[in-house]
């Protein structure tokens, strides 16, 4: 035994006896070929050079969409003004980007010395981020001085 092989043995990186590689290698193309599929870029089934073109050009395009919605909301959050939001509607557009659905949002907003005001606002939840969207959760929000029907949240 070399010195290489007592240094991987001795960090816990030597192979046990009994591993299944070819089986742990199928267990992760699958693990992958769910996480594409549940982006959108395939059906589920693996990358072949017939379909790698199509979802190269179907990430680079949703990398486009989502590099734009993260300037205008870092924007929105730069120069707006600080207020809160109440959620009163949330529907499901169908729409998906990355795996993660669009919704279309009605939102009452409040800002300090202002009058409540309704904004429509079409937002990317991911799915796991859903719950805190919910009807009638609080919120806080900056608003476009230039456009107060352009809000970002911020909590």
């Amino acid at each position: 035994m070399g010195l290489f092989d007592r240094a991987k043995n001795a960090l816990g990186g030597g192979t046990p006896a009994g591993t299944d590689w070819a089986a742990q290698a199928q267990a992760a193309q699958e693990l992958a070929n769910q996480h594409l599929r549940d982006a959108g870029y395939t059906d589920g089934s693996p990358v072949t050079a017939a379909n790698v073109g199509t979802m190269a050009t179907d990430m680079y395009a949703d990398r486009e969409v989502l590099t734009a919605y993260g300037q205008e909301l870092n924007r929105i959050i730069a120069i707006g003004a600080p207020g809160t939001a109440v959620i009163r509607s949330a529907v499901d557009t169908g729409e998906r980007i990355s795996g993660n659905p669009w919704y279309q949002l009605e939102v009452e907003v409040t800002l300090p010395g202002a009058a409540v005001y309704t904004v429509s606002k079409r937002e990317m939840v991911a799915p796991q981020f859903l719950a805190n969207y919910a009807v009638g959760t609080e919120h806080g929000v900056a608003v476009d001085p230039a456009n107060p029907q352009q809000i970002a949240f911020t909590s």
